[in-house]
């Protein structure tokens, strides 16, 4: 009897206990295993081919088009895309395409029915002509290609359609020059102050333009204009200047020595004075430049001087200026 029971709690145990783990199996176990068995055949498998940008073809054909001279119907088209896009890795690269088209617009008077076209009176100079229409002497002068600021009376003078002004962001390090408050071009500063912890927007404007050659501050016109430095001064911030990066030195080549004996005189003289630099006449091996300590970056707003130079002229004293 003793026996019998011992069986019976034993099978009764087994019952209960084996119902209870079938059912942990089915509720947890199996489950977390066919999740795991899921997982690990997605890692397996071959990853697929990312889909194309869906503006990637669109894109391609408005370069096309710029490419082709069509800059008008680029410009548009890219204005659109970029509206409808707004959220593509390929934004950026729009928006740089439409910023050439802009500029290319600017100056061209057969495309952009904006443009002046002005004839020279007597008596005009480009400062007065630019006082006639809102504009800038150095702007006109860029627009028409003139060498220099002399005018010829019955002149056909093309005058760009601009109002001007700039946004500097602190954090993204970017310039962006705008036509009556739309977007024109794009650039990339260098460097720039340190943005602030809370995000403000700062109104300033353009205090005057300065070019100097050296020490001296050559004016508008002047002939060493073309090579002089330029800096934009704003009120209450920081000037927008130019940068650039040192030329890299390359090692001078050493010629072997040669005998001058019976050459022509004039040409033994020439290359007794460059001896130095050519290592002809003498024996001794050839000397290397030390390599020029680059600049140091200056502060303030700094662009490329390449950029610089393109901005310079389109903008004037009180263009405004917001900083982010």
């Amino acid at each position: 009897m003793r026996n019998f029971k011992l069986v019976t709690i034993f099978t009764l145990g087994l019952l209960i206990f084996g119902t209870a783990s079938f059912f942990a199996y089915e509720l947890f176990i199996k489950p977390h295993r066919a999740e795991k068995r899921e997982k690990a055949a997605e890692a397996a498998a071959p990853k697929g081919t990312p889909l194309p940008d869906p503006g990637t073809k669109e894109l391609q054909h408005l370069k096309e088009l710029q490419g082709a001279g069509k800059i008008m119907e680029a410009r548009n088209g890219l204005k659109a895309w970029i509206e409808t896009h707004p959220q593509s890795p390929l934004f950026k690269e729009a928006r740089k395409q439409l910023g050439s088209c802009n500029m290319i617009l600017l100056f061209a008077p057969a495309e952009n029915p904006s443009i002046i076209t002005y004839t020279v009176v007597k008596g005009d100079s480009l400062a007065k002509i630019a006082g006639k229409h809102q504009s800038n002497a150095e702007l006109i002068q860029r627009a028409n290609n003139l060498p220099n600021i002399n005018l010829q009376i019955g002149q056909q003078l093309v005058i760009p359609a601009l109002k001007p002004s700039l946004e500097l962001d602190r954090q993204t390090k970017t310039l962006t020059l705008l036509d009556n408050g739309a977007y024109l071009k794009e650039y990339a500063l260098l460097s720039a102050p340190a943005a602030p912890k809370t995000p403000s927007n700062t109104a300033s404007k353009v205090l005057d333009k300065v070019a100097t050659a050296g020490t001296k501050r050559v004016a508008f016109g002047d002939k060493a204009y073309a090579q002089s430095d330029r800096v934009i001064i704003l009120t209450g911030s920081p000037a927008i200047v130019g940068y650039s990066a040192p030329a890299p030195v390359t090692a001078a080549t050493e010629v072997p020595s040669q005998n001058l004996s019976g050459t022509n005189p004039v040409a033994t003289n020439f290359l007794t004075t460059n001896a130095l630099t050519t290592n002809v006449v003498t024996n001794t091996p050839a000397l290397t430049a030390p390599t020029p300590t680059p600049a140091p970056m200056p502060g303030g707003y700094v662009l490329s001087t390449e950029d610089l130079l393109e901005i310079f002229p389109l903008v004037s004293r009180n263009t405004p200026v917001i900083i982010h």
